[in-house]
């Protein structure tokens, strides 16, 4: 071999060397960047049995290219899939390219059919869970955000679930504020009376990882008897019960680091508050313990909950007769008619109004009470006039707030006049049936 062949050979043998050592130094340094994968198991939360085929995805936002046109933007999603093993055991990579979105956390979601859907936010590169979920339920109970504190005058609000509102007056609410201390966080809070509260930490639930309202999901019902009239809470997270002083019962979840705010807006009360506090609940309005949470929670509509509150813990309700106030006023509140209606479920009643200083004339035509499957009374009727009719859906009525109806009324020359007619049930001594003077003016 010639020494230029030699020097070529050896160059060609260092090049070769050099070239495997920079591909195994740039797999290294891959292998080092490359966050380690998320992985865990996926089990149902009484009994401990895993969840088999359900799907778990990990989602990233970062840098990236969108498009047809391949712009940069800094909101593309990247994500990856896995389906859970016999034993419910699942290994998801971390997804996106490491140069753009480096080590950073995803967001995982697990699904499987006859399951609640289980978002268990965000979970750290090489994290090792146990994920717990539950059954779908078939009833849905209303829930929310309780709110209650102290206004910007120091005067404390508390917050009723009929209502579905905060309330000044103590009588009103079914949970109250004692005391709120920030620094260290104390919370006091006392049920109204008659009523009863127990907390429950999610540590004693044996809750393994938080997961949004994981407070809620878990425990549908109070371990102990909710008897405590007061209960003072800090920064242990857990499950508090409330039983109201109808016997209703409702759970909040108590979030220390969501749940106390030091001052802003009172959803529902006209004020700002200096201390508020805001925490989920779920509300049972009928009678039973058992407090069910099923995504996504409806509202609570405050006629329904004051009418379920009235119903008996056993036995079947009252679906005989009832008695109403009909009230009639004009678009600046005017009163035009007052009367006492009582009507028999099923059976349609005609009445003549009595409004004598109206521009225009009506009558209350087939007007009908029935019973819904929960044993609810529902009032339906037609307003008829010279040039209009106004015809409304069966409509819950309550004895604690007026149901209201809003009618478009025209008279004899077309003219517009605006009419709310306002429905209220009365207890069974409320007197005879018939039209009662409107108050006087300055009577």
């Amino acid at each position: 071999m010639s020494e230029h062949a030699g020097r070529r050979w050896r160059w060609v043998v260092i090049s070769g060397a050099t070239v495997s050592g920079l591909v195994l130094a740039v797999w290294l340094v891959l292998e080092w960047l490359t966050p380690a994968p998320v992985t865990g198991r996926l089990i149902e939360y009484h009994s401990d049995a895993p969840v088999a085929g359900a799907t778990l995805t990990l989602s990233r936002q970062g840098w990236g290219l969108s498009g047809a046109d391949r712009q940069l933007v800094w909101d593309k999603r990247y994500e990856t899939t896995a389906t859970t093993d016999g034993e419910g055991r699942f290994r998801l990579p971390l997804p996106g390219p490491v140069w753009l979105l480096g080590n950073s956390s995803g967001r995982l979601v697990a699904e499987a059919q006859g399951f609640q859907r289980l978002d268990a936010g965000y979970v750290a590169p090489g994290a090792a869970l146990t994920l717990q979920t539950v059954a779908e339920r078939k009833e849905r109970l209303p829930g929310g955000i309780a709110y209650l504190g102290l206004d910007e005058d120091g005067e404390p609000f508390g917050w009723s679930f009929i209502d579905h509102g905060p309330v000044r007056d103590p009588a009103g609410a079914d949970l109250f504020p004692v005391a709120l201390e920030r620094e260290p966080l104390r919370v006091t809070l006392a049920a109204a009376d008659g009523g009863g509260l127990h907390f429950v930490s999610a540590e004693a639930q044996g809750i393994t990882h938080p997961s949004y309202d994981y407070l809620l999901r878990y425990r549908d019902a109070s371990p102990e008897p909710p008897a405590e009239s007061r209960l003072t809470l800090d920064d242990t997270p857990g499950t508090l019960f409330l039983r109201t002083a109808r016997d209703r019962h409702a759970k909040l979840a108590w979030e220390p680091g969501e749940a106390l705010a030091m001052s802003g807006s009172v959803p529902g009360l006209d004020t700002s508050s200096e201390r508020l506090i805001s925490l989920r609940f779920v509300y049972r309005p009928g009678p039973g313990k058992s407090v069910v949470y099923q995504p996504p929670l409806r509202p609570v509509e405050p006629v329904r909950a004051a009418l379920l509150a009235s119903l008996p813990e056993q036995g079947a309700s009252f679906s005989g007769p009832r008695a109403y106030r009909l009230v009639v006023t004009d678009a600046e509140g005017r009163e035009l008619e007052r009367q006492h209606v009582e009507l028999a479920p099923g059976v349609p009643l005609d009445i003549e109004s009595c409004a004598r200083q109206a521009p225009l004339t009506w009558r209350f035509q087939a007007m009908r009470l029935e019973y819904d499957t929960d044993g609810l009374p529902h009032l339906q009727l037609t307003v008829d006039g010279e040039r209009f009719v106004h015809h409304s859906a069966p409509r819950l009525v309550s004895t604690r707030d007026d149901t209201v109806f809003e009618v478009m009324a025209f008279d004899l020359d077309y003219r517009r006049h605006d009419l709310r007619l306002r429905l209220r049930e009365l207890p069974g001594d409320a007197g005879p049936a018939g039209c009662i003077s409107p108050p006087q003016p300055g009577r």
